[in-house]
């Protein structure tokens, strides 16, 4: 999917959502309330979306999502932010309420024309420093940060 949409050419933010401390949570309460839990968190993730974005799982605790039509990353730090502010209200489940938080990494396609295994490095990069923050904080790949000029 990441592949034939960079291939397409079209422009998208990918955004990586890592659960902070998740892992946790599945070790005390066991598998069957983890999995109830990534269903909620999935949820949570598409209502704040529009019906052409894409939410996927991506790994043990992160979740990546597509969001379709951006090109650049100030256009989507709005919604990063949403999405932490969603993520952090408490889920109840079997009896037990949790409050998650998350970080998130992102990147933008046209940065990397076309490939898309650089731009799932950068938004893994970018996740992984948004992490090493604290809980509950955005991070951008440094070139999407600047405003699209070359380097001199």
């Amino acid at each position: 999917m990441l592949s034939a949409r960079c291939r397409a050419g079209e422009t998208f933010a990918l955004l990586l959502v890592d659960l902070d401390g998740f892992a946790d949570v599945s070790e005390r309460y066991g598998r069957r309330v983890g999995d109830l839990l990534l269903y909620e968190v999935s949820s949570r993730l598409r209502e704040k979306l529009n019906e052409h974005d894409v939410v996927t799982r991506s790994g043990g605790n992160q979740f990546a999502v597509l969001v379709k039509g951006v090109d650049r990353v100030e256009f989507v730090q709005p919604l990063a932010q949403t999405l932490i502010e969603r993520l952090q209200s408490p889920i109840t489940i079997a009896g037990t309420r949790f409050r998650l938080s998350a970080s998130i990494g992102i990147s933008v396609s046209p940065r990397q024309s076309g490939e898309w295994r650089l731009l799932l490095n950068d938004a893994d990069a970018a996740a992984h420093d948004a992490k090493t923050q604290g809980r509950g904080h955005v991070s951008i790949t440094p070139h999407d940060a600047d405003d699209g000029t070359p380097p001199q």
